[in-house]
C-alpha cells in the first residue's frame, strides 16, 4: 500500500501543520502549493501518490478544477482525494462529490478524523490498485461468450468474476466498476448487512470478519448471486440477481451530500456515472448495458 499522500496547499501554515503531522504519523507527505503545481506532480509521479488531500480555494487553479482534471485522466483516475476547505454550503459539498471526490473535510480539521479518513482513502486505492493489476494479467477467456449465466457467493469470487466481464469490453478499466455490483449483491444483498451496520463495521475494522461469518451462517448457505452476460454486435449487458429482500435504490443513484462524510455509499453512483443501469423488481436486479462500439482503452 502507497503511503504518499500528495498535499495540495496554498496556506503555508496549512502546509506546515499538515506535512509535520503526516511525517510523524508514519506518511510521506508530498507537497503541491496550488492546482498547476499538483498537475506537474501527478504527471510525474502519479504512481506513487496514495491519496491527495486538496484545499479547494486556491490561485491558478481550485481544487475543484484539478479534482475533474484527475478523474478524467486514466492514470489519475482511481486515485482517492479528500477535499479540505472552510466552505460548508450544501452546494459546494455536493459539487465536490459529484465531481468524484472520496471525502469532504471543513476546517479546520481534526487530526483524529483526518487520520482515520486518509486510512480509509489508502485502503480504498490499494482496492482498485489491486483490481486494475489483476485486470492487466486476466486473460480474455469471455472475449467471444455471446451468452452466459453465472452463480457465486463469495466477494472474493465475485470480484475475479466482473474482472473477467470487464476485461471483454471496449474499456475494461471503466467496465470495472461492475464489482461495486458484484460486492452490494453478496454484502446488502445475500448477506443482509445494512447501510448503517457496515459503516459500524468499517469504523471498528470488523467489516471483512463479519462478512465471513454471515456467510457461514446456515441460512445464507443457499444464497447466491446469479449474473447473466448477453452480448450482441451493439451492446454488452450484464444483470446481476441476488437472494434479498431489495431496497429503495433512488437515493443511491447520484452522489448525495448527506453522506459526504461517509467512507462507503458511492458504487452505485459510480457505475451510473461510467456506464449507467438500470435497477429491475423491488431492486435486487441490476441491469447494465456496455456499448461494445465505444472506442477502446488505450493499452
Amino acid at each position: 500500500m502507497s503511503k504518499t499522500i500528495l498535499v495540495v496547499e496554498d496556506d503555508p501554515v496549512a502546509q506546515n501543520l499538515l506535512t509535520e503531522f503526516l511525517g510523524q504519523e508514519g506518511f510521506s507527505p508530498l507537497l503541491a502549493v496550488d492546482g498547476l503545481d499538483a498537475q506537474e506532480l501527478l504527471r510525474k509521479r502519479g504512481e506513487q501518490v496514495g491519496c491527495v488531500l486538496l484545499d479547494w480555494s486556491m490561485p491558478r487553479m481550485t481544487g475543484i478544477e484539478l479534482l475533474r482534471w484527475m478523474k478524467v485522466q486514466e492514470d489519475t483516475a482511481h486515485i482517492p482525494v479528500v477535499v479540505q476547505t472552510g466552505l460548508t454550503d450544501p452546494a459546494f459539498i455536493k459539487e465536490g462529490i459529484d465531481a468524484g471526490a472520496f471525502y469532504y473535510l471543513t476546517k479546520p480539521v481534526q487530526p483524529k478524523l483526518l487520520l482515520s479518513i486518509v486510512h480509509a482513502a489508502l485502503n480504498d486505492h490499494a482496492y482498485k490498485q489491486r483490481l486494475i493489476d489483476e485486470l492487466a494479467a486476466c486473460q480474455n477467456p469471455f472475449a467471444l461468450l455471446t451468452s452466459g449465466t453465472f452463480r457465486y457467493r463469495t466477494i472474493a469470487d465475485g470480484e475475479r468474476l466482473a474482472l473477467q466481464i470487464a476485461n471483454s469490453s471496449p474499456a475494461p478499466k471503466r467496465a470495472m466498476v461492475i464489482s461495486e455490483l458484484m460486492l452490494n449483491a453478496v454484502e446488502h444483498g445475500n448477506l443482509g448487512i445494512t447501510y448503517a451496520e457496515k459503516s459500524v463495521l468499517l469504523e471498528s475494522g470488523s467489516w471483512e470478519a463479519e462478512v465471513r461469518r454471515r456467510l457461514a451462517l446456515p441460512e445464507h448457505a443457499d444464497r447466491d448471486v446469479t449474473v447473466t452476460l448477453e452480448r450482441t454486435a451493439d451492446v454488452m449487458v450484464v444483470t446481476v440477481t441476488d437472494c434479498g429482500n431489495g431496497f429503495d435504490f433512488s437515493t443511491y443513484l447520484e452522489f448525495d451530500e448527506r453522506r459526504a462524510f461517509d467512507t462507503h455509499g458511492r458504487g452505485i453512483a459510480m457505475v451510473q456515472s461510467s456506464l449507467g443501469l438500470e435497477f429491475l423488481g423491488n431492486g435486487n436486479t441490476v441491469r447494465v448495458t456496455i456499448d461494445t462500439n465505444a472506442a477502446r482503452e488505450k493499452p
